[in-house]
């Protein structure tokens, strides 16, 4: 009787999948549910693109996809890397449900209509169509993360997509918690130095000149602030115009440059003007690379090819060059963390740690948790800049206006002195 009612509970499914070659199969397997048919897939080795419950009586197997593709992704427009790492964050979820990455993708794109959904119906047709899952993510997203599409690539092998693309989320919202973190300390500051210029321009441009008439025959009677500070006012007011077109060009090209995804380059070499800005934004980079590091071993990824491809994607700075050393050394058979104590990129406490990942085997944790420490040191460091600096510009910009109306009202004091 038992028999009987295990044939009646099995149903037919078709399928499409791809081996760890490439090559995609299709056909039809019985099985009780649809994560059953899914589980026999990937005992098989392979990676199920499409599993759909068919009559048994008239399944065929679905035809094989033509090598020449009648579907071409389109661009969507470049999404922001908010949605980037939201698409993969879902992406992730879902596959992590044991859901067919074209089921997740069919779910995706059924969401509410923007670049999320646009980005999942375009990489939903190309991997129907036959295309790599890696290269259509690249194409769908905009994805540009070396470290991203490596372990996406690594899992098209392996068949563990669901917890590479966990892995990829991971560390696309590091990158854009490391940003947000940047910019948002930045901000205030940003905004007291903007008030500054503008009180100091509009003193300059507005108030000073009106009383020029007051001392243009007796400027040598004047005191030395007095006569500087009429002399740049002078000036000021005679090219504002220029000065107010500048801003306004400078300003049409940070848009454009933020609409093509370049604004934080931009930005980047701003700050890097300060040492003390630098000096945050390198140990957040570092922080960054050491947490990609470890993902990326985690994952069975070579550590040369993990070093190549940190290397790769942080930005152009010194812990770039830094990792670029260590990758050399590494590959002349140096140990890991020594290579990293010739370096001034990682605090001795995150080296020692990785000397004893080497030791123990565990060195894609210790990469972790030297990411984990040097972030909180990252947030220290970043929050007791604030708490100086902030205080440091109110002072400038209450000394910048301040010195401006004393100079003009000891120029005013001078003339009359002169006079009387």
């Amino acid at each position: 009787m038992s028999g009987v009612d295990n044939i009646e509970a099995t149903k037919s499914y078709g399928f499409s999948a791809r081996d760890a070659s490439g090559r995609k199969h299709s056909g039809v397997l019985n099985a009780s549910t649809h994560l059953e048919a899914t589980r026999q897939l990937r005992a098989k080795g392979l990676f199920p693109i499409e599993i759909n419950a068919v009559d048994a009586t008239s399944a065929k197997p679905a035809p094989k996809a033509s090598k020449r593709s009648l579907f071409k992704i389109r661009p969507n427009g470049r999404m922001s890397a908010r949605h980037q790492a939201e698409f993969v964050a879902r992406l992730s979820k879902l596959a992590g449900a044991k859901i067919s990455i074209d089921r997740a993708l069919r779910i995706m794109a059924e969401g509410e209509d923007g670049p999320i959904a646009k980005a999942a119906q375009s990489l939903r047709m190309h991997v129907r169509e036959g295309g790599g899952f890696a290269d259509g993510l690249q194409a769908a997203t905009r994805i540009e993360d070396a470290a991203t599409l490596a372990l996406v690539r690594g899992a098209e092998t392996s068949g563990e997509l669901d917890v590479a693309l966990a892995t990829a989320a991971s560390i696309l919202e590091q990158r854009l918690m490391v940003t947000r973190r940047i910019i948002t300390g930045l901000l205030y500051p940003s905004l007291l130095l903007v008030v500054s210029v503008i009180s100091v321009g509009v003193i300059m441009i507005a108030i000073i000149p009106q009383f020029v008439p007051l001392v243009e025959n007796r400027l040598d009677g004047l005191p030395i602030m007095g006569r500087a500070v009429f002399a740049i006012s002078g000036v000021l007011a005679g090219i504002w115009p220029l000065l107010l077109t500048a801003i306004m060009l400078g300003i049409a090209l940070f848009g454009w440059a933020w609409h093509k995804g370049k604004a934080g380059a931009i930005i980047s070499r701003l700050v890097n003007f300060l040492p003390v800005t630098r000096q945050l934004i390198e140990r957040n980079h570092a922080m960054m690379a050491l947490h990609i590091l470890g993902a990326l071993l985690s994952r069975n990824v070579t550590l040369s090819e993990a070093l190549k491809v940190v290397a790769d994607t942080t930005p152009a700075g010194r812990v770039k060059s830094a990792f670029r050393g260590v990758l050399s050394s590494v590959s002349e058979g140096e140990p890991l963390a020594a290579s990293f104590a010739k370096t001034p990129v990682l605090a001795p406490s995150a080296v020692e740690m990785l000397r004893i990942g080497e030791e123990t085997g565990a060195l894609e944790d210790m990469c972790t948790r030297a990411a984990a420490e040097m972030r909180e040191a990252s947030d220290r460091a970043l929050e007791r800049f604030l708490v100086l600096f902030q205080p440091a510009m109110i002072v400038i910009v209450g000394a910048l206006v301040g010195v401006s109306l004393y100079a003009l009202f000891s120029a005013i004091v001078s003339v009359n002195q002169v006079a009387f």
